[in-house]
């Protein structure tokens, strides 16, 4: 698999285990395989389990011998975080209209996708590494973020709670990966695309209709939890 990075892979041979956040979307899945070719004894793919989330992808992945996955220590609490964000929409549409929208106010992705990694002892071990695939591409928050990294001329940072990160993708500006390492990665997963839960808040808030069904039953859920069929409303004003 083709290094698309700047950064240079060999920096984890170092490590004793390397840990990689795998979704079964495109990127996690991508720098999986890139990191699994190089270190296939260190290589250890971890998701974090996401009730409301499937993928065939990461169902191939599971069965990797050294898969691991992290359960919610409160599924209740997973889906109160999920009910929380959606109830957040009518803000997250004036915060929009007004340009000073942002990714944070939906809780639910910051909880079921890091919080509960941090909780877990085992990426606190010595000599191991945490892969994330956020790119610089993916949106303000994350470009943010990564800015600061490159301000400081790092691809590593440890964390207040002990673990130690690494972002392959802090320089990597496009949206998409190219598509000739999409293609390779359909030979391994036929169906691999972007992840994401079955319902989403963000779906509704940027009108995603080429979601097809997971659109739809975002719309649907939030008019349930809003009590009043709001959606629609808003969808036609500002779509």
């Amino acid at each position: 698999m083709k290094n698309i990075t700047t950064f240079d892979f060999s920096e984890l041979e170092r490590f004793r285990k390397i840990f990689i956040l795998v979704s079964g979307g495109i990127d996690s899945t991508y720098l999986y395989e890139l990191i699994k070719e190089i270190y296939p004894s260190k290589a250890f793919p971890v998701n974090c389990l996401n009730p409301y989330e499937t993928s065939e992808t990461l169902n191939l992945i599971s069965r990797q011998p050294n898969f691991i996955s992290i359960k919610p220590d409160n599924f209740l609490m997973a889906k109160k975080k999920l009910i929380e964000s959606f109830l957040k929409l009518p803000d997250a549409f004036e915060l929009k209209r007004r340009n000073k929208y942002h990714k944070k106010i939906f809780p639910c992705c910051y909880y079921l996708k890091h919080k509960m990694f941090l909780k877990n002892s085992l990426f606190q071990e010595p000599d191991t590494v945490v892969i994330s695939g956020i790119k610089f591409g993916d949106g303000k928050q994350r470009r943010i973020w990564l800015s600061l990294l490159k301000r400081r001329d790092v691809f590593f940072h440890t964390h207040k709670t002990g673990q130690r990160y690494c972002y392959p993708f802090r320089d990597y500006t496009r949206r998409e990966l190219p598509t000739e390492i999409i293609m390779k990665l359909r030979k391994i997963y036929p169906n691999i695309k972007h992840s994401g839960c079955r319902i989403c808040p963000i779906l509704i808030l940027f009108n995603i209709k080429d979601e097809g069904k997971r659109y739809w039953d975002s719309v649907r859920f939030a008019n349930r939890i809003l009590k009043y069929p709001c959606i629609t409303k808003w969808l036609e004003i500002d779509p």
